[in-house]
């Protein structure tokens, strides 16, 4: 199907805009990016290593997947900056990771309503964000990010985009036939790159953040701390105040 990709940017674009109109919260997201992915492709059977033994393939969700349609909602540059500095997520930043969660929840549900009026089938991962063994998703939305061609990892274990690392994925599995995106090659993050950077791991509180790997166990833990505080499960200090925040710092 022909234009598929950008027909999916405007029905998230339309929608941000009425939701925003209807609830009167600010706009805070920029752009959304809208990737393609084949379902039948074999990265996906591959997450089972990559990302984690027993990681959702599409057609869990969907018998007869063709495509999953991945976005990124980028965080407006005020949000960011907010959270510069300091050990706690701020309250601009918290704020940010709960309105977007209501609100694509909703969003989700847009997209495959339209979807089914095309005369197609969709679905929305019901178990995306769900932690399993201590710290891994069943369905993480940065590799199916990954595989639909929307950017390449950085040290931070975030996917850097054209337009930076710092907002949030979603995803819906599909099974309208259109052209795919093939993965991004080569490296985006600058310390994978030429060793020219090491920002992330110096701005990690924690710093669950180095050379040798990452730490999920001590992300996760100081995540979930922070969600008896602030009531989100949320840090964000190592996608903030970086070169890779809201643009492509290899290009």
């Amino acid at each position: 199907m022909d234009g598929f990709r950008e027909t999916v940017r405007s029905w998230i674009s339309d929608f941000i805009d009425g939701y925003c109109r209807r609830t009167g919260i600010a706009r805070i997201w920029g752009k959304p990016l809208v990737g393609l992915a084949d379902a039948d492709s074999p990265m996906f059977r591959e997450l089972d290593v990559t990302a984690h033994r027993g990681h959702r393939v599409p057609q869990d969700y969907l018998p007869g997947a063709v495509t999953v349609v991945s976005y990124f909602l980028p965080f407006v540059r005020y949000i960011a900056e907010d959270n510069e500095g300091g050990d706690s997520p701020s309250g601009a930043w918290v704020d940010a990771y709960r309105v977007t969660n209501d609100m694509a929840a909703e969003l989700n549900e847009h997209i495959v309503s339209e979807v089914r009026a095309m005369g197609f089938s969709a679905a929305v991962p019901v178990d995306a964000g769900v932690i399993v063994d201590g710290t891994y998703s069943a369905w993480s939305q940065r590799h199916v990010a990954r595989i639909a061609g929307l950017g390449t990892f950085g040290m931070n274990n975030m996917l850097i985009t054209d337009v930076g690392c710092c907002g949030r994925f979603f995803s819906v599995v599909t099974d309208v036939p259109c052209d795919h995106d093939a993965p991004v090659e080569g490296e985006r993050c600058l310390r994978r790159l030429d060793g020219s950077c090491g920002a992330c791991m110096c701005a990690c509180p924690i710093h669950a953040l180095g050379d040798s790997g990452f730490d999920r166990d001590a992300c996760g833990e100081r995540c979930f701390s922070n969600k008896d505080v602030f009531g989100e499960d949320v840090c964000g200090k190592c996608v903030v105040g970086m070169p890779c925040s809201f643009r492509d710092p290899s290009a």
